[in-house]
């Protein structure tokens, strides 16, 4: 693995005590060239015609890379297909016992995509509606229906975290990656919605769905966006969905960072469509140089210590490397089910609304470790 690996754990040791006898730890580098299925659930990859690949590091010939890759292969989604004869999420039975994200057959609630944060910026931000994909024309409609995947205008290669990586979101737990993503993407202006990796919390109080209906699902509470090219970080408080730090726009120019109540913010309640702002729970701290670095062709480490819920001490940490972002304290994610722990499940890879390119999505390593409760940062 890569010198940068342990000098990044040495910088987190002297700030907080990382610990196994709080859960399961993961440490992947993919130098193994496969998708490890002990560490991953690869059931909403296309295994067969958009495979994971893993190269050799020119930089590093002891070190091998993953790619993820959407085209045309990934359209309509991947569905997780976790009952018999398939068992997406391992092989044989017991495997898939020890991988899969609840009882057999379940099916996940839809990620949402939501609004984008990239539309209209100029000359000053404010919330925009939802925008039809421009590029989900009758078509690809056509082509989507007559899938058997998940039947959705959108492209999905993400790996999941196996089971035994979840955890009470409540707990504090550090995650850390290295990647990298295309240096050109092919539409940099209708700002189509792009996840890289998520963090969702699930269960979430049935009040929802009886409020929303049954297809409703729960954003992540926290997730890594690509939209127009522009790497950015949101949160969720339940509806109210904040970028909170970002790299610089298409032309250079920045969003201000100021402590306080995070100002970008923007309404995910179905009936909010059309855009609409809201004020959330959150309270933000920020580090002097607050504005994250592009990975658009090239490599950055982002960390991330992740304690949800909705009472303290609740907080998001935000580092790039060493270098402190912020740090987000209040209300984070959604109101847990009745009587269950809400859990943390983590997802990495590429979501997006169609787009007709190739785009390839690089991972060096992933981490995953519980914490105690101290943050990295007073």
């Amino acid at each position: 693995m890569r010198k940068c690996v342990f000098s990044f754990a040495i910088a987190v040791a002297a700030a907080v005590q990382v610990t196994t006898s709080m859960g399961a730890e993961l440490l992947e580098d993919f130098n193994s060239a496969t998708v490890d299925q002990s560490h991953w659930c690869p059931c909403q990859i296309n295994l067969v015609k958009a495979p994971l690949t893993f190269s050799t590091d020119p930089e590093n010939p002891n070190n091998r890379v993953a790619h993820i890759t959407v085209d045309e292969n990934s359209l309509g989604g991947n569905e997780c297909r976790q009952d018999a004869p398939h068992f997406e999420c391992g092989r044989p039975l017991e495997a898939f016992a020890l991988m899969n994200e609840g009882a057999a057959g379940e099916i996940e609630p839809l990620d949402l995509l939501g609004p984008s944060f990239m539309a209209l910026t100029k000359p000053g931000w404010r919330p925009t509606p939802d925008r039809p994909d421009p590029y989900c024309n009758t078509e690809i409609l056509q082509k989507v229906r007559n899938g058997d995947e998940e039947r959705l205008c959108i492209q999905r290669q993400e790996l999941r975290a196996a089971k035994q990586f979840s955890h009470d979101a409540a707990k504090p737990h550090l995650y850390s990656i290295r990647f990298r993503m295309p240096k050109v993407v092919g539409d940099q202006t209708n700002s189509i919605r792009w996840v890289t990796a998520q963090w969702k919390q699930e269960p979430v109080s049935d009040v929802y769905r009886h409020e929303f209906g049954e297809d409703w699902g729960a954003s992540p509470f926290l997730a890594q966006r690509f939209d127009d090219g522009i790497f950015h970080i949101t949160v969720q408080d339940e509806h109210c969905r904040c970028m909170i730090a970002s790299a610089p726009t298409i032309d250079g120019s920045v969003f201000d960072w100021n402590n306080g109540t995070p100002e970008y913010c923007q309404s995910t309640r179905p009936e909010d469509s059309q855009g609409k702002r809201c004020r959330p729970h959150l309270k933000a701290d920020y580090g002097p140089n607050p504005v994250l670095s592009s990975p658009a062709g090239n490599w950055i480490e982002m960390n991330y210590r992740v304690q949800a819920g909705r009472s303290a001490p609740a907080s998001i940490e935000i580092s790039e490397g060493t270098r402190f972002i912020v740090r987000l304290t209040g209300k984070i994610g959604y109101e847990p089910k009745a009587g269950k722990t809400s859990k943390t499940k983590f997802k990495i890879g590429q979501y997006r609304d169609y787009m007709p390119f190739v785009d390839i999505m690089d991972i060096d390593w992933v981490r995953i470790a519980p914490l105690q409760a101290q943050p990295l940062r007073e």
